[in-house]
């Protein structure tokens, strides 16, 4: 370990005391922000995974096996090679 990520290790861990220390005074005075965070985040949340699942649907429908009436439809439309045959 080099002197820095010790550095860095001390650092985090004195953090970590103050926050452990302060929590009830910090959770009370940031008690507000955090629930507009959360209302937030829950929308983005919910508009990400209702775009997820119309993605998957349309992944679906798109696998979907196709019907004989558009093999019929294309067999009664003339082709190119029909045409140049005439």
């Amino acid at each position: 370990m080099t002197k820095s990520e010790f550095g860095y290790f001390c650092a985090g861990v004195a953090a970590g005391a103050l926050g452990h220390k302060f929590y009830p005074e910090m959770k009370e005075k940031l008690a507000p922000y955090m629930a507009g965070a959360m209302v937030f985040a829950q929308q983005a949340f919910g508009t990400a995974l209702k775009d997820a699942m119309q993605t998957a649907e349309a992944m679906q429908q798109g696998s979907q096996s196709v019907g004989a009436d558009f093999f019929r439809a294309a067999a009664s439309t003339p082709t190119e090679t029909d045409s140049a045959a005439a």
